[in-house]
């Protein structure tokens, strides 16, 4: 039986068409400013040569014949005969929907070009499979990535649509390199009690802004969020519903106001960077590396208690491990954790009420929190934190509640210009190895600052290297 062959279609573009168009790679610290006033109308940037698709033979795993993959284009006017087999014959934005869900086929790549898709709404309701991912894939063709633009107000924030739907049962699709703006949510899957569970879903580098939600996933196994950033919401960043398993986060970032006093005032209750919801369907194996929560804040609530958090973790989670975070100014907690035996390494928060909130079992290695009220807080147990600096804390470095009975145990650490504990409940504190300094010029930081970005050796302590946190433990961590 002859075979047909099915093309996986390779990283880089060949021929000429690699001299004009190419996939830009995430940086999310940057954040690409020019966003914000990017929404409006502009010419489709059309040359260049057709890409032809490349086969690999190949057979499904029931060892049907499988179709050649294709690369398809989209573009916000289309052009020529809109069959999308070029850029000179391009898809245009109307088509999207009916060429994700009834034209493209598993592995097949759609390549959707620079411009601005005003009021664009995307349902995905059929995926790919095992090997071959559908991948919509955005191609910088000289004017930036392509670019939704909708029509939400942080004036009215529960009312607006959704850019990107992603239907029950979904499985292996890849969405890259797309800017997301004025949306109610950005990239949702809601919750399908009884439903099917969409599986390996990958984003990298999607980019969204001025929203309610920014990544709002239910019953989503096996994901992978690389170079993803959200900022300006009014709700929460990232949020995780109904039984999200294996789930990895990677140098993503969740800035709710980038410090503008002005967009403050408009948050709603509750802003929260990343947040595992209580579910009744519990989330299991999550891995933050290397992500990042700023500005999490909302000063004008009435409440005497004003929440607002970088990093919630509830308490249906489990396997939950934080690599290289930082948590930056939030209204109360940097990392709030209810789920039991979670794991912080090289993690740094900075300028939140409370640093560390763990309300279980938990352990700390090479953190640091800074310029709060309370460094570490603890209302359960057992929690032990092992080479720790906790500094100028208004209240005190480590704090316990009523039902923190199982004790809290800093190894190594080290405390500066601040006192060493305060007992709220029952709870009871021990120091093994840990330095204590009432003033913060024993300890030899480098370059203290209250606005630290958690990056850098600006607290190294030069007099106490082998206590506390050291960005030399930290570096080692570094992914990829």
């Amino acid at each position: 039986m002859g075979v047909a062959t099915r093309g996986m279609v390779g990283a880089e573009y060949g021929g000429a068409a690699s001299r004009w168009a190419r996939i830009r790679p995430g940086a999310p610290d940057s954040m690409d400013n020019s966003m914000t006033d990017s929404c409006r109308t502009r010419r489709d940037f059309l040359k260049g040569a057709a890409l032809a698709p490349v086969g690999l033979a190949a057979l499904s795993a029931e060892g049907s014949v499988l179709a050649q993959a294709r690369e398809l284009h989209l573009t916000a006017g289309g052009a020529g005969s809109r069959s999308g087999v070029s850029w000179q014959h391009a898809f245009a934005a109307a088509q999207l929907q009916t060429v994700v869900n009834e034209t493209m086929e598993p592995g097949d790549r759609l390549l959707v070009g620079g411009g601005t898709y005003r009021g664009v709404a995307l349902v995905v309701s059929r995926g790919g499979e095992p090997g071959y991912d559908k991948q919509i894939v955005g191609v910088d063709l000289g004017e930036g990535l392509p670019r939704l633009c909708g029509d939400w107000s942080v004036e009215r924030p529960a009312v607006g649509h959704t850019a990107i739907r992603i239907e029950a049962g979904v499985s292996h699709v890849t969405l890259r390199g797309v800017r997301i703006q004025g949306y109610r949510i950005g990239v949702h899957a809601p919750a399908v009690p009884g439903g099917a569970a969409r599986t390996h879903l990958r984003l990298d580098d999607v980019r969204i802004e001025q929203a309610r939600y920014g990544l709002h996933l239910a019953n989503c196994d096996d994901v992978q969020l690389r170079d993803c950033v959200v900022r300006r919401y009014t709700k929460h960043g990232f949020r995780f519903e109904q039984g999200c398993d294996r789930v990895t986060l990677r140098r993503c970032i969740a800035d709710c106001s980038e410090g503008d006093p002005s967009w403050e005032a408009r948050t709603e209750l509750l802003p929260f960077g990343f947040f595992l919801n209580t579910s009744s369907i519990p989330h299991s194996a999550f891995l933050f590396e290397h992500c990042v929560a700023r500005n999490n804040m909302m000063p004008l609530q009435q409440a005497s208690f004003k929440n607002g958090d970088g990093f919630v973790v509830e308490r249906s989670a489990s396997g939950v491990r934080f690599v290289g975070c930082r948590s930056l100014r939030s209204q109360d907690g940097g990392f709030d954790l209810k789920a039991r035996d979670v794991r912080l390494t090289d993690c740094v928060a900075v300028g939140n009420s409370r640093g560390f909130r763990l309300w279980s079992a938990g352990v700390l290695r090479n953190c640091f929190a800074g310029w709060g009220n309370v460094g570490l807080w603890v209302n359960g147990g057992p929690v032990r934190a092992y080479r720790c600096t906790f500094h100028e804390m208004a209240d005190a470095a480590v704090v316990t509640d009523d039902a923190a009975e199982q004790g809290t145990t800093l190894v190594d650490c080290l405390v500066t210009a601040a006192a060493a504990q305060r007992n709220t409940g029952r709870g009871t504190v021990t120091f093994q190895g840990t330095v204590v300094l009432a003033d913060s010029d024993d300890a030899r930081y480098p370059r203290p600052a209250r606005d630290w970005d958690g990056l850098g050796n600006h607290m190294d302590s030069a007099r106490h290297p082998h206590k506390g946190y050291r960005s030399t433990l930290r570096s080692n961590s570094q992914s990829g």
